[in-house]
């Protein structure tokens, strides 16, 4: 889902983690290791992968560059943010805010706002897939000087979310 009103990235969190290709921003760090966890879950042992930043960095980033190979864009100057929200409620109320429900009948667990650059999301349903589909949306507002429609969009990031892991 991608979403177009401005608001300002890391609005409302107390911290951020860089990595090759975004800025995540969280408020405590057991919202970080959720992330780190869930995202490797199947690679590494969760353990293992939850309090190690650097295993946040490379997942983020093999996903990133995962997404564009499938879409076949790779656009230079890419950075995006990721907010970290620990309940879906957290991001109903982000949306709520921007005026989303205007566009949209129900609040999504997760969207990209192409105006501030960042991806809001909730960690309660959080997936690989999630991000890949909200990151899509990130690179192809990048990659085209005028983004194009919406709907193409979301078919493009639905295709990524579908198609991650094959080869």
């Amino acid at each position: 889902m991608i979403y177009s009103l401005p608001v300002f990235a890391c609005e409302g969190q107390s911290k951020a983690y860089k990595t090759g290709y975004t800025e995540i921003c969280y408020t405590s760090d057991k919202d970080l290791y959720g992330f780190s966890g869930t995202l490797s879950k199947g690679l590494f042992s969760y353990i293992e992968a939850s309090k190690n930043p650097e295993v946040v960095k490379s997942r983020v980033d093999n996903i990133v560059e995962r997404v564009s190979r499938l879409l076949d864009m790779y656009p230079s100057d890419l950075h995006f943010n990721i907010t970290l929200y620990p309940k879906d409620k957290d991001v109903e109320r982000t949306f709520l805010s921007m005026g989303g429900l205007r566009t949209y009948e129900t609040a999504p667990i997760a969207f990209y706002s192409h105006k501030s650059k960042t991806i809001y999301i909730s960690l309660e349903k959080l997936t690989a897939g999630v991000l890949a589909h909200e990151i899509a949306h990130a690179i192809i507002n990048v990659y085209f000087d005028t983004p194009p429609p919406e709907r193409m969009q979301e078919i493009l990031a639905q295709y990524v979310d579908r198609h991650l892991w094959e080869e």
